[in-house]
């Protein structure tokens, strides 16, 4: 009878050889599953998606998505006014909803690496190209018990994917050093106190480059707030945010 741990292995090496053929061969567009005729090279999205995603309007703060055309100031974007960002920047693909949100749910799942690295394209196509110095990838660290239990962390192949696809470096500065609740069953008081002082510096924080921290969903912003906070407090001089999707309310195009 086979030990647990040559049980495990095994199930590893079958997951990571089903999940590199799904990276590396022909698919289909990540949002919709219709045909892409220049899959990864460089596009992971269809023509149609493509053409829906070039209609939508974001503030220009916190990148969500808007349901009207009228000129918007930072300060009265409903899903951000109320909401102080220790950030230079957010870069979101779109809201999190419809397809877009179908396939971060399914960029969770132990399944799902050839959509997050997918998404890591995507994102990496939405970034601004007015960097005038590369910024060092970090992805929000998860807490190892919840690694285990999901068996990866899509932000870390968000990252990979994005820092791969732009050239730039990736890099480990902040680690997660205790469980956390679940955010998204939590109000926006308790999200913050959940995250106060759950992270900690594991590597040198650059003062003279910027970071760009990746994540799949921003919603109220605690996490990486206390993030940022604590990369601010070990030197970091310049913070920029890249999430695959902005959670908005009512007043975006959902």
């Amino acid at each position: 009878m086979r030990s647990a741990s040559v049980r495990n292995a095994t199930q590893f090496v079958r997951r990571l050889g089903r999940e590199l053929l799904e990276m590396f061969l022909p698919g289909s567009c990540c949002l919709c599953q219709g045909e892409v005729s220049n899959y990864r090279q460089p596009h992971v999205v269809c023509e149609n998606c493509m053409a829906q995603q070039a209609k939508w309007r974001k503030c220009p703060r916190c990148s969500a998505v808007l349901i009207h055309d009228n000129e918007l100031p930072q300060d009265d974007c409903p899903e951000c006014h109320h909401l102080q960002l220790p950030f230079e920047s957010i870069t979101a693909v779109g809201n999190y909803a419809d397809s877009l949100g179908e396939a971060i749910l399914t960029a969770k799942t132990h399944r799902g690496a050839a959509t997050a690295w997918d998404l890591g394209q995507l994102l990496a196509e939405n970034l601004p190209s007015t960097w005038q110095i590369d910024p060092i990838i970090v992805a929000v660290p998860m807490h190892w018990t919840r690694r285990v239990r999901r068996g990866m962390n899509s932000a870390e192949i968000l990252a990979h994917s994005l820092a791969a696809r732009q050239g730039w470096k990736r890099q480990k500065l902040i680690a997660c050093h205790r469980r956390l609740a679940k955010q998204s069953e939590l109000s926006f008081t308790a999200r913050k106190n959940n995250v106060r002082g759950a992270f900690q510096i594991v590597g040198p924080v650059p003062a003279d480059r910027p970071i760009l921290l990746v994540d799949d969903i921003l919603t109220t912003g605690s996490t990486l707030t206390e993030i940022a906070r604590t990369l601010r407090k070990a030197g970091a001089q310049e913070i920029h945010v890249a999430v695959v999707a902005r959670s908005a309310g009512t007043y975006a195009d959902v």
